[in-house]
């Protein structure tokens, strides 16, 4: 027994084997066609080595004609096989090419049964024998058959095809690279084998040895390579097994919830016409729900429908079908849509339902998929209506804004201060109603870091102005508060008009002013003693000086330079004159006056100036501390001058049974930025109990007083932003203290 008897019986039986192992993977997974080609291929191995190991013993030459004749049916078999098998492993190479191969080879086969010897032979004329590794090796010898080209072209298009798969395969399919190679790779050896063995016949040249071991090499390299996939196939199908489990416990569970939930669900196939839909969705459409499942979830209902509307809508009033319709029509032509509509249950009761989900789309943007959620709303819409009947009651106009400025929602108080209907406020931008509040993205800034308020006069120093419908811009208040809805951005405005606010400030503006100025005419009356004695100074000083220079004129007309000096005098006491004048003008004049800056110290000192010769006269001595050189307030320097002229002759009043009568009038520094003016006497002191009530009106300890000086001192006061108190000195006497906002 030589090493040919051992090795071609070897090959012929792994080939069997390796034929039987595909086979029984075929016959358990029958659309993995793949391995009985192989084992197509493996079965056609196993016939050529037995049908080649003939032939390498026969002496005869028509016994060799007979058996190369039948070696082309199992080469047709195993080349049909590898086309397919690479065609359906990867699918890149050209399909009429793969074609060809098979079609040649098979355009061969009558040729090879009709012409000549066989398809390589015209006729065998005899037999060579040849060494081969230390065996005796028949070889036949005879002119080629010039129908071989046809083999000799299928094999040449074999290995293109080949190629043209691993090269297409390798830019297309990157992830499978070592398949192509081996797969491909191997097949190229095989087309070059086969390829060798014909030309070997056509030139009389004895074949390679081992030719057919190595074609069972190359066939257990392919099936090495596909099996590896296929169990990697395998787990991946048992992983997407596992993963279509898990996608059915959930769709289980998410069953569970939609039912626990009260959410409908339902989906519609355009193309395919049928409409899915759950339990909880024919129950909130008004449908007879299906029968219960044992796990206690409603079955799934499918049904074939043209149009899912007539299933979606058929519970809702013919009045309202039309418009129902044209908006889910319009919606699903959206990726994703949402809306609402009225339904109808069997008892007539009506319900809102609300409808979420997605809409998947052909290149001509038909809807072809449609997957909805429904949901009662009924409750939701009746509390937002209770909401909303709130809101519009309330007397507080309200705008909620979105993060881009634009209007949500306005209620009714708003609708009739801007002039517009509710509706028609929805979506409008917030600066067209609030220009100076959100000029140039301010009121996006202002709504950064919680609540926040903007009071007309605070802001830039003017007033925030509103605009109504046609133009009219009024003053408000606004109050904005931040909040998240549905995780976005949103403000809710609280505005406030405040016309009617300043109309009636203005109105008690003007009363107060009248008080004032009553209150000034009665203080005028109280210090006309002292005002007269300040005017008679400077009136008989001009009338001495216009004496003495008639007396001059008289006796030198000459003598000039007295003249100049008289005439100077005289009009240094008439501007005196004119100052007394002008204050009482002052004191005496109704009119509104606009705040600006007064010095603290001037003030103090122009009003001992007013009422110095009354002090005098009552015995007081007054002494001025003022610690705060420099100092200016935003005020009425009439109306502050008031202040201190009451709270000065108040204080003589007191001291009129004292002795000593001390006045002291001190300016210092408060706190908070605010300066404090103190009116001290030396008199008994005011009762503890009074300290507070001597500031309501009609509240006075004098015998013939009205009780209303100190409530204007308060009232004037608080106009400027200040505040006043009274206290007892420690020693005697009562301290009146009043404190206004320094002016930066």
């Amino acid at each position: 027994m030589n090493w040919v008897e051992v090795v071609w019986p070897l090959v012929a039986a792994l080939s069997l084997a390796f034929a039987m192992l595909h086979l029984l993977l075929w016959w358990g997974h029958e659309r993995e066609r793949v391995h009985l080609a192989l084992a197509v291929a493996a079965i056609s191995l196993a016939a050529l080595t037995v049908l080649e190991r003939t032939a390498m013993s026969s002496a005869s030459p028509s016994l060799t004609a007979t058996i190369i004749r039948w070696m082309h049916v199992p080469v047709l078999f195993m080349v049909s096989a590898l086309v397919y098998i690479v065609h359906a492993s990867f699918g890149t190479g050209s399909s009429w090419l793969g074609g060809a191969v098979i079609g040649l080879r098979l355009a061969g086969l009558p040729l090879d049964f009709t012409t000549g010897a066989n398809l390589y032979f015209l006729r065998i004329d005899r037999i060579e024998w040849y060494d081969w590794g230390g065996v005796q090796v028949a070889n036949p010898i005879g002119p080629p058959n010039p129908a071989v080209a046809l083999v000799l072209l299928s094999n040449v298009l074999l290995l293109a095809y080949l190629a043209q798969t691993l090269v297409r395969g390798l830019r297309l399919l990157p992830g499978r690279g070592r398949a192509l190679y081996v797969v491909c790779g191997s097949g190229m050896l095989l087309a070059t084998v086969l390829l060798g063995a014909v030309l070997s016949w056509a030139l009389n040249v004895p074949r390679l040895p081992l030719t057919l071991p190595s074609v069972l090499v190359l066939l257990l390299a392919i099936g090495w390579q596909l099996g590896d996939e296929f169990i990697r196939w395998r787990r991946l199908e048992g992983l997407l097994r596992q993963s279509e489990q898990r996608r059915q416990r959930i769709e289980h569970e998410l069953d569970m919830a939609a039912l626990t939930s009260g959410l409908g669900l339902w989906h519609w196939d355009v193309g395919g016409g049928a409409f899915t839909q759950n339990g909880n969705n024919r129950r909130l459409l008004g449908d007879v729900p299906p029968m219960e499942g044992p796990d206690g979830v409603a079955e799934v209902e499918t049904r074939c429908v043209a149009d899912a509307a007539a299933t979606l809508f058929a519970r809702v009033d013919p009045t309202d079908l039309a418009l129902v319709r044209d908006q889910f029509d319009s919606a699903i032509r959206q990726s994703s849509y949402e809306f609402e509509y009225p339904v109808q249950d069997r008892d007539g009761a009506r319900h809102w339902i609300f409808v979420r989900g997605s809409a998947e789309h052909d290149a001509d943007g038909t809807p072809v998929q449609v997957r909805g959620l429904t949901q009662d709303v009924s409750q939701r819409r009746s509390e937002e209506a209770q909401l909303r009947a709130v809101l519009d009651a309330s007397p507080t106009a309200l705008l909620l804004v979105d993060a881009m400025g634009e209007l949500r929602y306005a209620n009714e108080h708003a609708a009739g201060l801007f002039g517009y209907d509710a509706g028609q406020m929805r979506g409008m931008a917030v600066d067209l109603l609030l220009p100076r509040a959100c000029a140039g993205g301010r009121f996006s800034r202002l709504c950064e870091g919680g609540r926040r308020t903007l009071r007309s006069g605070h802001v830039h120093g003017g007033d925030v102005l509103a605009m109504a419908n046609g133009g009219r811009e009024f003053p408000v208040d606004i109050v904005l508060s931040p909040l998240q809805i549905e995780g976005r951005a949103h403000v809710v405005a609280a505005v406030e008009d405040l016309s009617e606010r300043r109309r009636i400030e203005q109105e008690a503006a003007f009363e107060r002013e009248s008080m004032a100025h009553m209150s000034r005419v009665t203080l005028v009356g109280e210090i006309s003693g002292s005002l007269a004695h300040e005017l008679n100074q400077p009136l008989a000083a001009i009338l001495s000086n216009a004496q003495a220079a008639q007396r001059i004129l008289r006796r030198d007309p000459g003598d000039i330079a007295d003249i100049r000096e008289i005439l100077d005098d005289i009009v240094e006491n008439d501007r005196r004159a004119g100052e007394v004048i002008s204050r009482l003008r002052g004191l005496l004049k109704k009119e509104f006056r606009a705040f600006g800056p007064v010095m603290v110290n001037d003030l103090v000192n122009d009003s001992i100036r007013i009422i110095r010769n009354d002090l005098v006269n009552r015995g007081v001595e007054y002494r001025l501390d003022l610690g705060v050189p420099i100092c200016r307030v935003h005020a009425d320097a009439v109306q502050l001058q008031q202040v201190i002229l009451n709270l000065v002759i108040n204080a003589c009043d007191a001291m009129s049974e004292s002795s000593p009568r001390i006045l002291t009038l001190r300016t210092r520094m408060g706190e908070g930025g605010f300066i404090r003016i103190e009116v001290r006497d030396s008199g008994p002191g005011i009762s503890e109990h009074l300290l507070e009530a001597i500031f309501a009106p009609f509240q006075t300890s004098k015998p013939s007083g009205m009780g209303m000086g100190l409530a204007i001192c308060r009232t004037l006061l608080r106009a400027h932003g200040g505040r006043i108190w009274a206290t007892n000195a420690p020693d005697s006497g009562a301290v009146f203290c009043f404190e206004l906002p320094v002016l930066e």
